[in-house]
């Protein structure tokens, strides 16, 4: 089992994260780019070792509050842990990381990308310029099926 040393060591490796002292000599570590209110990768890193980590894409029933214990985790352990946190938290609440696109192709060979921009979906073309806007991901690969396009592949 690691110590609380060797366990903080890994967390500060994560240059996205931010360590803030609370109560009883234990540490948070806060990812202040989260796209969505949670903002705590890490709690209760406490002196005899034990913290838990972010785990919101798991069940429910698998985690407490939210929450995985890392008590006796690896270090490779505690790493892939924080990393799925941290991927997790940069989507927003509608499940899409900023700046998320899709390549759509025609049968004629044009493309055009679906990009993610909070809250809205842009269909994109290749010059980078804004061809149209969307309130919901369907809406907008309606609008791209209507004109004749299909997903090519994720970008």
């Amino acid at each position: 089992m690691l110590t609380f040393e060797e366990k903080k060591a890994v967390f500060d490796g994560f240059s996205e994260l931010r360590a803030v002292p609370v109560s009883l000599q234990r540490i948070n570590y806060h990812f202040d780019e989260s796209a969505v209110e949670k903002t705590i990768v890490v709690r209760y890193l406490h002196p005899n070792g034990n913290a838990f980590v972010y785990a919101g894409y798991l069940p429910k029933e698998e985690t407490k509050d939210g929450y995985v214990s890392v008590r006796e985790a690896s270090a490779e352990e505690i790493k892939q842990l924080v990393d799925k946190a941290i991927a997790h938290l940069r989507k927003t609440k509608d499940g899409y990381e900023e700046g998320y696109q899709e390549l759509w192709i025609s049968e004629k060979g044009e493309k055009l990308f679906l990009r993610y921009d909070n809250p809205m979906w842009l269909i994109v073309l290749e010059n980078n310029q804004i061809e149209t806007v969307f309130k919901t991901k369907e809406a907008a690969e309606g609008y791209l099926m209507d004109e004749g396009f299909f997903e090519a592949a994720i970008k």
